[in-house]
This record gives structure tokens, C-alpha cells and sequence, in this order.
């Protein structure tokens, strides 16, 4: 499994506790440059952690920890999660292992209304999701896609013909950038991301 952080010390340990739980693998913790204690947390944890000297951003962070992984089917989680339990964990990493899919997508249900309705809204940028190593990497500008790194997946797993599901997750949501980080930082943060997803997606419109 493979958890991008960055600044998340407050959640982390225990989305890698409860991904542990699960018994699905090792969990690895790609802190991107955090400047909390990010990288400590995930330690005490139990996770491995690979600590970026700068900020990559989540294509980065993800390129960098599918090139560390040893298992064959890996699980993304977002490392600000709230309400993850070992099941949902288990019911993105099983279809894939089965070799039924080609991918899970996991989809908030049941949460908290913001959550869940923004991922009804657009699955596309779903975190969480289940696939296999050798997939993740296929990806194509992974590791320069910052927060467009979902949509960038999502695109190339349609291109490349991939099967793939949403996998409900009842009762999972994530804090919000705003709670994180106050008000007008958290804005500015969730203004940044926005702004990474469109380039992603305008950048696959040129290349079409």
C-alpha cells in the first residue's frame, strides 16, 4: 500500500494502523517534503516511510513510492482520511487480485455530505484506489502531475481499454483542506489543486 503525505501528522497514523489491519501488505508512507511530523507518525505507526526532500506533489509522491513497493497490487490512500476501516481496504485490493479488474476506485458513501457528494460529482478524483505496480507507472507524466495525477489515471486507464469499479466506502470521508490549514490558506491550497487538475486535463486535450 502506498500512502502520499504531506503535512497530514494528525491523520496519518492512523489511516496506515487501520491499512494495516486490513492484511492486505506493507504500508508505504511517501512523505513529500512535509514540514510537520509527517514522516515520524507514520514510523511510529508501523509503515515504512520514504521522506522526499521537496515538495514533488502527489504524482510525484505516488511515482516515487510505486517504484519502492515490492508487492505486485498496490492500494493508494490519501493520508487524511476519517472513518477508514480494514474492510474498505480489503474491497480495493481484492478485485484486483482476483484479476477481475484492472482497477478499484473507491467512492465515499455515507460520510459526510461534502465528501460524498463531491465524489458522486467527479469519481474521476477519487485517492483511493486499487491496481496493479506495473499499471500505476504505465501512467503517462505521473510524476509531474502534482494534484491532476487521479484525473491522469482515470485517463489512461480509459485509453488503455483497463477494467475498472467504484468500490463503495461507506462511512469514509477526509478532512478538508480549509480545516487543515484555516481559511484562506486552505482556499488558496484547494485553489492550487484545482488549478493542477485543469492543467492535467488541458494538457491531455493537446496531446489528443
Amino acid at each position: 500500500m502506498v500512502v502520499p503525505a504531506y503535512n497530514e501528522a494528525a491523520t496519518v497514523g492512523v489511516v496506515v494502523r487501520v491499512a494495516l489491519e486490513s492484511g492486505v501488505g506493507s504500508v508505504l508512507v511517501v512523505d513529500d517534503g512535509s514540514a510537520d511530523g509527517t514522516a515520524d507518525a507514520a514510523a511510529e505507526a508501523g509503515a515504512d516511510v520514504v521522506r522526499l526532500g521537496i515538495n514533488r506533489g502527489k504524482g510525484g509522491a505516488l511515482e516515487t513510492g510505486a517504484l519502492a513497493a515490492t508487492e505486485d497490487v498496490i492500494v493508494l490512500l490519501d493520508a487524511d482520511l476519517v472513518g477508514l476501516r480494514p474492510e474498505h481496504v480489503r474491497a480495493l485490493a481484492e478485485p484486483v487480485l482476483a484479476g477481475e479488474v484492472d482497477m478499484t476506485r473507491g467512492i465515499f458513501t455515507g460520510g459526510r455530505f461534502s465528501t460524498s457528494f463531491a465524489q458522486l460529482v467527479t469519481p474521476q478524483l477519487s485517492g483511493q484506489r486499487g491496481l496493479r505496480r506495473e499499471a500505476l507507472l504505465s501512467v503517462p507524466g505521473l510524476g509531474d502531475s502534482r494534484y491532476g495525477v487521479e484525473v491522469a489515471i482515470t485517463r489512461h486507464a480509459i485509453r488503455s481499454g483497463w477494467r475498472f469499479v467504484d468500490v463503495p466506502m461507506p462511512g469514509v470521508s477526509q478532512v478538508m483542506k480549509e480545516e487543515k490549514r484555516g481559511l484562506l490558506k486552505g482556499l488558496a491550497s484547494r485553489a492550487r489543486m484545482y488549478g493542477e487538475i485543469v492543467a492535467t486535463l488541458l494538457g491531455a486535450r493537446g496531446k489528443a
